[in-house]
């Protein structure tokens, strides 16, 4: 079976995403990974309606592994590496000068916000979701 891709996106870093110590603060990481899932969120608006939002974040984890600097793009690469019912799980690897300087975890919630509660992911989601799958 062949590898499924990733999702990428590529940033410049911004001088303002540094800290006093010359490197790219830890909040810059959350802000990249939920950028880099934006070609997720059209799977389900393709028009990004906020009005007709669908997806709500349950949880998200991030782990440095090498520092990030001013100066240099950020490559993130985002795959999926769970699918349920209602519920997915993103992996996304934020890559530097060909360093994987940090992984995250992040798992969103298909939701009726009329309802309150969770709703099915529709089986069409699901096969797009799944052609970016990764195994943890």
């Amino acid at each position: 079976m062949s590898e499924n891709l990733p999702l990428e996106t590529t940033f410049d870093v911004r001088f303002c995403e540094t800290d006093a110590l010359g490197h790219v603060g830890n909040t810059a990481l959350v802000q990249w990974f939920e950028a880099g899932r934006d070609p997720i969120f059209r799977f389900f608006t393709p028009e990004l309606d906020l009005t007709n939002w669908p997806l709500i974040l349950a949880s998200y984890h991030v782990d440095f592994h090498a520092q990030l600097f001013y100066g240099k793009p950020v490559t993130i690469k985002t795959f999926i590496s769970r699918v349920g019912k209602s519920s997915f799980e993103t992996l996304q690897e934020a890559w530097q000068n060909d360093v994987k300087c940090a992984t995250g975890t992040t798992t969103l919630v298909h939701f009726d916000f009329k309802s309150q509660r969770s709703a099915p992911i529709s089986d069409a989601v699901k096969n797009e979701l799944m052609a970016h799958f990764k195994e943890k």
